[in-house]
């Protein structure tokens, strides 16, 4: 190659080269930091203590649970080295041995140890701490520390089924005792006695059950950072109530040193704040302006106008996970006017699933079948939606004896020796404008076969407080899912049942669940639960919603299933 050739060559990559840099997209923000829209504030930071995701998705990130799930619906190592070491007990008991990474340390340098472990357990059981996590772990029976091997434990659970590995490692996150507890309260106190609901309840009067526990639930164990330690890789730095919640890296992190064989420690950002915008033209605003880095629960519409704002486009990905919910419209069963399942179908045939969720959601939603996560290896995929059909619908009301006879337009029918008409009632949420607009889609579908429909918009906490005592007709409902199902928690006869669904049958088949640890023998248990839900339609199934989520495309980042849509600690700067 001559001179002049290879000169020519330099001079165009030149002004290739300037010609790109020129062009290329310029990000106001830059250095490796999240800003990350939360859409309300935090209730309290306390990880044993919130009530809310507001308040749990920051502290998640200073804290660490012994096991986690990952994509696949398993329970997998987080804290600890390896999966437990499982001994089957008389009396139906189990036991897990775990050991407790080597590396893992608190922020003072101090290992984590089984002994830590203890102490939260006896936190969450102390009889004068009110929380949430307390019916998860009333199982664990004892506690058992190596005394060659502090790291070294074994978790004693009665009775043994499918829950009892993730109550005992994923329910809650480890706190350190010896920051918490500094007088040692709680140390000689038996933890065989808090797990005793008798004992526990006359520990109550203990001075310092009732010290500790004074102490654990005032106000600085909620929102001072030097309470909120965890051994996870951030440190809560800051909270301005209304504002935001700062977290930084921890400099010297110990996960750091082992993440290429222990991957699910990953954490790149060296700061996250959760910037509270309630407002959703707010939340536009402030991707527009690049102001934050990411944000879930955008609007449908919201979504997609930003989609097709170039300027915002090229500096924003745009990503659609289905979420771990479900909605669906409760029915009474209870109810005379409800009992015949052929009525409950009738309502499911009058809802135009699909409409609801192109015309309402634009599309953001998915069709379900079962109170299962849609990506769960037990969802049975094999149960089809009922299809929207006003015929159909008006044939089952025939069958079940339902007929206009004084020819006003509602179908009637003779219950108790009274003519009855299909009035009902239908609960959903006030303030929620796709909520009024389903309900009075309803309503007018309704009214096409003979049925009288009547929405009526009530509080949210009124809609949960009608639906958990049974005083409503028809109701819409929601639900968040765990990643494996417990189907005795709510569909048993004498279980949480809002909806009457039931019989000796079923009751049998959900108690023989959680002792079949066969997995084929169990998903098909499963299966067939699924089936018989649906054919009742107590609760009638509408979807679950995608997440409306968008991520600053300077960090390499991905959607997932669980709340709020993406992990910010793997938000990777390019």
């Amino acid at each position: 190659m001559n001179i002049s050739k290879t000169v020519l060559i330099l001079v165009v990559l030149a002004l290739a080269t300037a010609y790109f840099c020129t062009n290329a997209v310029k990000y106001k923000r830059t250095g490796n930091s999240v800003v990350v829209r939360m859409e309300s504030d935090a209730d309290r930071l306390n990880t044993i203590l919130t009530q809310t995701n507001y308040g749990r998705i920051p502290s998640d990130l200073a804290h660490l649970n012994l096991m986690t799930y990952n994509d696949s619906f398993e329970l997998v190592p987080y804290l600890v080295k390896a999966q437990p070491i499982i001994k089957d007990l008389p009396n139906n008991a189990v036991s897990y041995t775990f050991e407790i990474l080597d590396e893992a340390v608190w922020d003072d340098g101090k290992p984590v140890t089984g002994k830590d472990y203890l102490f939260t357990l006896k936190t969450i059981l102390n009889p004068k701490i009110e929380g949430v996590i307390g019916p998860f772990v009333e199982e664990i029976k004892d506690v058992q520390i190596d005394p060659k091997n502090p790291k070294r434990f074994t978790v004693v659970m009665s009775p043994k089924t499918i829950y009892s590995l993730d109550y005992a490692t994923n329910s809650f996150s480890v706190i350190p005792e010896h920051i918490l507890d500094p007088k040692g309260l709680m140390k000689d106190i038996p933890f065989s006695d808090l797990s005793d609901p008798a004992k526990a309840e006359a520990l109550g009067s203990n001075p310092k059950v009732v010290e500790f526990a004074e102490l654990f639930s005032s106000q600085p164990y909620s929102n001072d950072p030097k309470y909120l330690v965890g051994c996870g890789p951030y440190r809560i730095e800051s909270w301005t109530p209304g504002e935001k919640i700062v977290v930084k890296k921890k400099k010297d992190w110990w996960g750091d040193k082992i993440v290429k064989t222990h991957p699910l420690l990953t954490a790149y950002p060296d700061e996250i704040t959760f910037k509270i915008i309630v407002d959703p033209a707010a939340t536009t605003a402030a991707l527009k302006n690049e102001e934050i880095d990411a944000t879930n629960r955008l609007t449908p519409e919201d979504f997609l106008d930003l989609q097709r704002n170039e300027a915002v486009s090229e500096r924003y990905n745009f990503l659609s996970p289905t979420t771990m919910t479900y909605f669906c419209i409760a029915t009474n069963t209870r109810n005379p006017k409800l009992a015949d399942k052929r009525v409950r179908k009738a309502l499911a045939h009058i809802l135009d699933v699909d409409e609801l969720i192109n015309e309402l959601y634009l599309g953001f939603g998915v069709r379900i079948c079962s109170p299962v996560p849609l990506n769960s290896p037990d969802y049975n995929k094999n149960i089809k939606p009922i299809p929207f059909d006003l015929n159909k619908a008006r044939t089952l009301l025939a069958e079940a004896g339902w007929k206009d006879s004084n020819k006003n337009g509602i179908v009637d029918k003779v219950i108790d020796g009274k003519v009855t008409e299909l009035s009902l009632s239908y609960f959903y949420t006030a303030g929620r404008e796709t909520a009024q607009q389903m309900a009075l889609l309803f309503q007018d579908n309704g009214k096409k076969v003979g049925i009288d429909i009547i929405p009526k918009a009530l509080p949210g906490p009124e809609l949960v407080g009608n639906w958990a005592s049974h005083n409503f007709e028809l109701l819409s409902a929601g639900r968040s899912l765990p990643h494996i199902w417990s189907p005795e928690q709510t569909w048993r006869t004498d279980s949480d049942n809002r909806s009457g669904f039931g019989n000796a049958e079923t009751d049998a088949l959900i108690d023989q669940i959680p002792v079949t640890f066969d997995v084929k023998k169990r998903r098909a248990m499963y299966h067939r639960l699924q089936e018989m839900i649906f054919e009742e339609q107590a609760e009638i199934f509408l979807f679950t919603l995608k997440e409306c989520v968008a991520i600053h495309k300077r960090f390499e980042a991905e959607a997932i299933e669980s709340t709020p849509g993406y992990a910010p600690a793997e938000f990777k700067l390019k």
